[in-house]
């Protein structure tokens, strides 16, 4: 029989197979930014590096070095994530007009009838947004005018996810920059779980044309699968794009790979697929660099942190560790965790240690960080150096800062 203290140490471990964990102590390493109010969101850019929405609307810049924080506009949505890109900071009003600082200028669009909860995109000469339109959700296009203000050009034909979150990708390798994928075909029947926000989940996918959002192409779903998914992510397939999305029915959610169909022009398919969880209602949380492949199973249950591969039409998983979790039940912010270079920071199962977890040390955890609360959203927002975390109290901490 083994000694009790080598049993104890074969438990410590980890389970046999897995890499062990290497890390001392959790460190309480962080400080906090001046943030003027409790904090509702954040995201990564804007004059300071950092961008938060306070529960009463306020935009601030956050320093990340010191200093006060700037107040950058009030009336401003909290629970609508805000988007970054080509120079310009967009968001969705309190009353649904679109809200865009490029610089110093602002533009407010006329129209005021974004969907709360969805996604904005900035693409380099308009926004995409989510438009209620009756009992539909439809994919917009909004520019500016010469006058400063904002303007619909176009709108989708198919309806959209109410929340969903637009995504620019090159799935056929042209090389301009790509367009629109949403998820779509909202379903509130289909498959009853509800742990994105709502019980509304994707039927379809679809490619829309950047410019009049027209379909392109798109993956329709046999029932009684759906896509329990809000934003698909853009991973690299050789020279084009591809989509890992989290598929669901019967047996539960399976990581599925999809791309273009080179045999069928206006046709995306699944290219590859993992193995199904098993038991309907059980979910995986995907997390991805673009190059990098991984998901927690079941994340609000024992969360497991596994690592694919393609095999194939299969994707292959490997348990890294167990106790993690990169989402909260009911959250729309699907992937808690946040990417710097090769090392992923990922939240404990309890969200009040950060765990880092470095590719080139075979995925093992190299360091764990004490928070001072539950971790709601993590941001990354330079290339090396401490995250940004978003305590449930609406506090904001970085990490890894002494």
């Amino acid at each position: 029989m083994m000694p009790r203290r080598q049993v104890f140490a074969a438990l410590a471990a980890g389970i046999a197979g897995w890499p062990a964990k290497v890390f001392s102590a959790p460190q309480p390493a962080w400080r906090a930014p001046g943030a003027p109010e409790p904090v509702a969101q954040l995201a990564a850019g804007g004059p300071s590096g950092l961008l938060a929405v306070g529960v009463s609307g306020s935009l601030f810049a956050l320093p990340l070095d010191g200093g006060a924080a700037e107040r950058l506009a009030d009336g401003i949505d909290p629970a609508t994530p805000l988007a970054v890109g080509h120079g310009r900071i967009a968001a969705r009003r309190r009353d649904g007009a679109l809200w865009v600082r490029e610089g110093g200028r602002v533009g407010v669009s006329g129209e005021r009838a974004l969907a709360p909860a969805a996604g904005l995109l900035v693409l380099p000469l308009a926004v995409i947004g989510v438009e209620a339109d009756g009992s539909l959700h439809r994919a917009v296009r909004l520019e500016p005018t010469g006058s400063g203000a904002w303007r619909r050009v176009a709108r989708s034909e198919v309806g959209v996810l109410p929340d969903a979150r637009p995504l620019q990708a090159d799935l056929d390798g042209s090389g301009d920059g790509g367009h629109v994928v949403m998820l779509a075909g909202p379903d509130a029947e289909r498959y009853r779980h509800g742990v994105l926000g709502d019980a509304v989940e994707a039927t379809r996918l679809v490619l829309l044309e950047r410019h009049g959002l027209e379909v392109m192409r798109e993956l329709v779903l046999d029932a009684p699968h759906v896509f329990e998914d809000i934003a698909p992510r853009r991973v690299a397939l050789g020279s084009r794009d591809a989509l890992l999305s989290v598929r669901s029915g019967p047996q539960g959610g399976q990581l599925v790979l999809v791309d273009a169909d080179p045999a069928a022009r206006g046709a995306l398919r699944i290219a590859a697929r993992g193995a199904a969880l098993g038991t309907v209602n059980r979910w995986m949380s995907p997390t991805t660099d673009g190059h990098h492949w991984l998901a927690v199973h079941t994340p609000h249950i024992g969360g497991v942190l596994h690592l694919y591969r393609q095999d194939g039409e299969r994707l292959v998983a490997r348990a890294l560790m167990d106790g993690v979790s990169n989402h909260r039940i009911g959250s729309r912010t699907l992937d808690q965790s946040a990417w710097q270079g090769r090392r992923l920071w990922m939240p404990d199962a309890s969200g009040r240690h950060l765990r880092v977890v470095d590719a080139q040390a075979d995925w093992r955890s190299v360091a764990e960080h004490a928070l001072p609360g539950r971790v709601v959203a993590l941001v990354a927002p330079r290339a090396t150096g401490p995250v940004v975390a978003l305590i449930e109290d609406g506090s904001v901490v970085l990490v890894g800062a002494a």
